[in-house]
């Protein structure tokens, strides 16, 4: 479960995102997505839990002055699920060139 802080702050990272101002790199490898702010680096990555039978997200929030890190996750069981997988999506799509 991803506590309110750290949703009001994904919800601020999705926006800024969707709107051009911070791009992301896409691991489809590892179906992780990053990116590097001025001071924080936020990794999310996903896995399906073959035993409980949910896809799971991971977030990361890695303070760099301190290198300090925290770590979220959230499954398709809860409510920001959606917020976590609404980030996730816009992440990887957003170095994209949709060039017409």
């Amino acid at each position: 479960m991803i506590p309110t802080k750290t949703a009001d702050f994904l919800r601020k990272l999705r926006q800024k995102t969707e709107s051009g101002d911070i791009s992301w790199s896409y691991d489809d490898e590892n179906a992780t997505v990053k990116t590097e702010l001025a001071k924080l680096a936020v990794i999310i990555s996903y896995t399906f839990d073959s035993i409980e039978e949910v896809g799971v997200f991971r977030v990361q929030i890695i303070d760099k002055p301190t290198n300090r890190e925290a770590q979220f996750s959230t499954s398709q069981e809860y409510d920001d699920f959606k917020l976590v997988k609404s980030v996730y999506d816009s992440a990887q799509s957003s170095d994209f060139n949709f060039d017409f």
